[in-house]
């Protein structure tokens, strides 16, 4: 499943919770791949409707079986020696409302050792540690990475994984494009995944000595862009190559130099070199169309409609029709529809005639599409 459905899933174990219902949820996917953020992005929600949303990142790779359970302590009870334990300082404490609302977290817990699993069989069963119950409005779920040969973890015996619901987590490239966009990331990272040239792979497909790229690898390019490593093209390629392996590391080194799409920024702070690299682009000997795709959708998406009515921060139609000018007919047609859809409340046939009126030259290139044939007569 994609891993924007993790919110779905514990909204769903929620919902079961609180009718007193067993429901665990397990997320196992590639490292990487955003499940713990989103467990916590569901916590931050939840805080949202009660502050005191209890949550515990239990970091079970990290712990043996006492740390789990206590360690053990003698007590004199009725006269006679009695073993008990020490409850862990994470857990909830004997005073704690019965009314308690949260989640515990147990992370990687195919890390942990045969004694730490078999402790959480006790907690998963009968919710509760020794004689520390945990409250009812308290609800259980895991994330892991596949039991393979690419992680080192311990296999999860089948009476483990049956106290949980699993799902398998997927990469997902438009939720991965949308969160670069929402977090606002360097518009060099967004475009280069954007175009295809770096294509997600499992584990299980990277070749002897490559490289596992995954969005939290991204995470790592955005973090030295913003401490402004594209200032120094040298140690650029280094950093690159070391995050993202020699490959990849090479061809966005280049990207973000050489090879750039061209941008609606680019546009406006330097027209004429801007086109001058479309041009680049658009001939045949050094064609890319995926950077010309990446273009048009930064042009529609700043585009501001005709000279008279633009914002300075917008594409005027008059730059989008320069632009129009310079890249194959059938791209350029993409960007004056996406344009011309983007004019709220014209019908797009009656804007395609208005547009040819405006600019006459480019006729020829509009009757290259039968949709707006009708719109645009020959003369």
């Amino acid at each position: 499943m994609k891993p924007t459905k993790i919110l779905d899933m514990l909204d769903l174990a929620w919902e079961a919770r609180k009718k007193g219902q067993i429901f665990n949820p397990l997320f196992t996917g590639e490292a990487g791949l955003g499940k713990s953020a989103i467990v916590k992005e569901w916590v931050d929600k939840q805080r949202k409707r009660n502050p005191n949303f209890f949550f515990l990142d239990l970091r079970v790779a990290y712990m043996e079986a006492p740390d789990m359970i206590g360690f053990p302590e003698t007590s004199e009870v009725d006269g006679f020696k009695r073993t008990c334990h020490f409850i862990p300082e994470f857990w909830p404490d004997k005073e704690i409302s019965p009314d308690m609302e949260g989640l515990i977290l147990f992370e990687e817990p195919n890390r942990g050792t045969t004694g730490v699993m078999n402790c959480l069989m006790q907690i998963l069963t009968d919710r509760q540690v020794h004689k520390l119950k945990i409250p009812d409005g308290v609800m259980f779920a895991a994330c892991i990475n596949p039991d393979s040969a690419e992680y080192d973890v311990n296999h999860m015996d089948a009476a483990l994984k049956n106290r949980f619901e699993e799902f398998e987590v997927e990469y997902d490239p438009m939720a991965f494009i949308n969160y670069m966009d929402a977090k606002n990331w360097d518009a060099d990272i967004q475009h280069f995944v954007g175009s295809g040239t770096w294509i997600y792979k499992p584990t299980s497909e990277i070749k002897e000595n490559g490289k596992y790229i995954s969005p939290r690898t991204w995470e790592k390019v955005q973090a030295a862009t913003v401490a402004g490593v594209k200032d120094r093209r040298a140690l650029h390629r280094d950093v690159m190559c070391s995050i993202l392996g020699r490959e990849i590391g090479n061809e966005f080194h280049k990207f973000c130099y050489e090879e750039a799409p061209v941008t609606a920024q680019d546009l406006l702070s330097d027209k004429k070199s801007a086109l001058k690299r479309l041009k680049k682009h658009s001939d045949t000997k050094h064609y890319k169309g995926d950077m010309i795709a990446i273009t048009i959708e930064s042009i529609v998406q700043h585009y501001g409609g005709l000279p008279s009515d633009c914002p300075g921060d917008k594409i005027s139609e008059d730059v989008m029709a320069e632009v129009a000018k310079i890249i194959p007919s059938d791209q350029a047609v993409n960007l004056l529809k996406g344009c011309g859809f983007k004019q709220k409340g014209v019908n797009i046939s009656m804007y395609f005639k208005d547009f040819t009126k405006r600019h006459p030259d480019l006729v020829d290139i509009l009757r290259g599409n039968i949709v707006v044939d009708r719109a645009v007569k020959k003369k």
